[in-house]
């Protein structure tokens, strides 16, 4: 039994017991299944909308696909640079009511609080050397985290490595849970999971402006791949991750 006053461990007890299905068709069949969708109409009485207005938006949502096969060639640092900060970067300075300074970023986060931290494990960035590296938000610059380590080192991790191999890049995006569960409780794990689609989606539309594809992935192996990263056990995880490169 948890206690009334317990306001993390449910969430965190349904976190790490939520590991990916372990059936690998799960990952690897992209056809034959069938969409369901909702209709609550009368017959004849939908009210037909005009055409979505065209916009530098529109064609990027339009462009944003699930990308499966990548081109191993170079990208460019600033390339990377776009989709880093996208996810996650400094946009501006405000004051609250009280005076107090405070800085957004580039998604919306519950209280401002910002549970999000960017890994990075890239190959064939030129000017970066291959490796995994930590999104440093506040310099926006790389810290390395295992120089050297390579795509290969982590198949048995993310389960669908495969698709995205020759990517250049692929974005974990952790949460440290304490940073909105010590204002939010319970619903602040909610909230963290919103924001991660917030990030991603981000993610996706500057990787298709810069001409690239992209793959939100959510099979992983918690335990595993958060050991790698270098997250404490209960208190921080990945919570999705994003492979981008060129499309193949």
């Amino acid at each position: 039994m948890i206690p009334a006053k317990d306001s993390t461990s449910l969430s965190l007890l349904f976190h790490l017991n939520s590991e990916p299905w372990r059936n690998a068709e799960a990952y690897q069949q992209t056809t034959g299944y069938k969409v369901d969708y909702l209709s609550v109409r009368e017959p004849g009485a939908a009210v037909s909308l005009p055409r979505p207005g065209e916009s530098p938006l529109a064609r990027l949502i339009r462009e944003r696909y699930s990308c499966r096969k990548f081109l191993p060639r170079p990208m460019r640092l600033e390339t990377l640079s776009t989709l880093l900060w996208a996810a996650n970067g400094l946009t501006r300075e405000s004051h609250l009511n009280g005076g107090e300074l405070c800085f957004s970023r580039s998604i919306p986060s519950a209280g401002g609080l910002y549970p999000l931290e960017v890994f990075a494990l890239v190959q064939r960035i030129e000017g970066l050397c291959d490796g995994l590296y930590h999104y440093a938000v506040w310099n926006h610059a790389m810290e390395p985290v295992h120089a050297g380590a390579s795509f290969r080192e982590f198949e048995s991790s993310v389960l669908m490595l495969p698709f995205v191999e020759h990517a250049n890049a692929l974005l974990f995006l952790a949460a440290v849970f304490a940073r909105t569960q010590k204002k939010y409780g319970p619903r602040g794990y909610r909230y963290v999971l919103l924001e991660a689609g917030h990030a991603a989606q981000n993610l996706c539309l500057a990787a298709a402006e810069s001409g690239l594809g992209s793959l939100c992935i959510g099979g992983y192996l918690d335990g595993e791949l958060n050991a790698m990263l270098g997250l404490e056990e209960g208190k921080a995880g990945v919570v999705y991750a994003v492979g981008a490169g060129y499309p193949g």
